[in-house]
């Protein structure tokens, strides 16, 4: 598989907690859960579709693919992780500011690093 972006991580972890809170997800839910644009969500649907990382209905409604939903549980599980682990490193960071460290982080950072931290 391709490797993939903190953004397009980002985007199939928007995609599983809404999944989560409402079975149907939308584009607009979608846009507003990450800020951006409905034309760039329908964009990055279309390159997640292609990857086999979701499917989207003639109605709009998108589903992640088992794949998707996998990497989508990791990328967040990895994410929490490095909420929990970042303010030991003495760093005054506000929440927005710890979260997107958390993500930039999570998608950068080799899995080895955090089957470490479990253990």
């Amino acid at each position: 598989m391709a490797i993939l972006t903190e953004t397009h991580l980002r985007y199939l972890l928007a995609i599983y907690d809404l999944g989560r809170a409402k079975p149907d997800v939308g584009a607009a839910g979608i846009a507003k859960a990450l800020g951006v644009s409905r034309p760039s969500v329908t964009r990055m649907l279309g390159v997640l579709m292609d990857r086999g990382l979701l499917v989207r209905e003639r109605y709009g409604k998108v589903y992640l693919t088992d794949t998707g939903f996998l990497l989508a549980k990791d990328f967040k599980r990895k994410v929490e992780q490095l909420r929990t682990r970042i303010p030991r490193m003495g760093m005054e960071l506000g929440e927005a500011e710890l979260l997107e460290a958390a993500y930039a982080l999570a998608a950068a950072l080799p899995d080895h690093v955090f089957e470490k931290a479990e253990a």
